[in-house]
């Protein structure tokens, strides 16, 4: 194998497919490395974690063809530190030794054959649908914060993604806040239900937004048993689906309401932050209290107290609620400066928050209990 290209190429194409997959190293220590093919047009370059991979195709000035694996931490190293404007030619022997040369530099280190790398299946498009990219990135952008970080669950680290009756629905929880975006609009002929690995979703949204993917460009979303895929232009992202039963979320909605209020995201978000500033790191908890035209924000720690007011639309009795500030931070930044609208039954029970005007988005955040 050899190929002309330049250093840019290299190290956009390299970030492109290393982004988000961990290699397990000293269990399987191929996966070190990374798949290098020429095909049709340029080369293809592959990397996997077993859990999770990620194709992409680089536009390079093809020699010779073939394919090898190749230490990914030392190429990279190797073509950062390359003169910024010189060509650079990789080339591949019968022993599997790729020199690298741009100038007058020469560097020559051992990769091992393709025959040795996890086969990695392609996107299967038998179930697949299409989604505009800039619609996608909304949605996983508006829910995956919801995800459960921790491990114990782990069927909660994914976002169930879900198609029935016309609609399309991603959910994500950790059991003490849900998020739940909904889209009425997509064409998907068959309904399902599977739950993927929040990792791979955002890695998918951070590609889209780094390789300055247009928001109209379609996102072709294939389906099997055990894994989903993601093909955006000549990238396509693999994952393992995850296993278990995603909690029953319509349960967890509110049905009723005892009160309802309209409130500037961007007052409420910065009065939230500099309540957190002073709330317990662990567990904080930052105290709101509706009054009659006001609400009053607090926080306090072993050695630190907040309080503050903002001017609100209210003209009911005083009702106190506790939230978890970060829960908070997370849904109104989400909303994008919009007004959003938040309805409560007791101080107890769970509180229900919408952007204003709009049904697309739909956060549940339990209270934590008041001192």
């Amino acid at each position: 194998m050899k190929i002309n290209t330049n250093r840019e190429t290299l190290i956009k194409g390299i970030q492109t497919i290393q982004a988000g997959v961990s290699s397990k190293t000293g269990t399987i220590p191929i996966l070190q490395n990374f798949l290098m093919e020429t095909e049709e047009q340029g080369l293809k370059i592959i990397f996997t974690d077993l859990e999770m991979a990620v194709k992409h195709h680089i536009d390079v000035n093809i020699k010779n063809e073939g394919s090898i694996t190749i230490p990914i931490k030392k190429f990279m190293e190797i073509v950062q530190n390359l003169e910024g404007e010189a060509e650079v030619n990789v080339s591949v022997d019968e022993t599997n030794k790729i020199a690298i040369n741009s100038g007058k530099s020469k560097f020559k280190i051992s990769g091992a054959p393709k025959n040795d790398y996890p086969v990695i299946p392609d996107l299967d498009e038998t179930n697949s649908f299409k989604i505009p990219a800039g619609v996608l990135s909304e949605m996983i952008s508006g829910t995956i914060f919801s995800a459960s970080m921790e491990d114990d669950r782990h069927f909660l680290s994914g976002l169930l993604w879900k198609h029935e009756k016309d609609g399309f629905f991603m959910v994500a929880t950790d059991g003490r806040r849900l998020a739940l975006s909904s889209n009425y609009k997509l064409k998907i002929k068959k309904d399902f239900k599977v739950i993927v690995p929040s990792k791979i979703l955002g890695e998918l949204i951070k590609f889209i937004k780094s390789a300055g993917i247009n928001e109209k460009t379609e996102v072709t979303v294939g389906l099997s048993s055990n894994q989903i895929g993601f093909k955006v232009e000549k990238t396509v992202f693999i994952s393992r689906l995850v296993e278990g039963n995603f909690p029953a979320y319509e349960q967890i909605i509110p049905k009723t309401k005892e009160m309802s209020i309209e409130l500037n995201s961007e007052k409420l978000l910065a009065v939230t932050k500099r309540a957190a500033i002073c709330s317990n790191e662990r567990n904080g908890s930052v105290k709101y209290v509706f009054k009659k035209g006001l609400l009053s924000v607090s926080s306090e720690s072993q050695n630190m107290n907040f309080e503050d007011e903002l001017e609100v639309d209210y003209a009911g009795t005083d009702f106190q609620i506790n939230f978890n500030p970060r829960f908070v931070i997370d849904v109104l930044k989400s909303a994008g400066g919009k007004n959003i609208l938040i309805e409560f039954s007791t101080p107890a029970t769970p509180a229900l928050i919408r952007i204003a005007g709009s049904d697309a988005f739909v956060y549940i955040i339990m209270p934590l209990r008041t001192q």
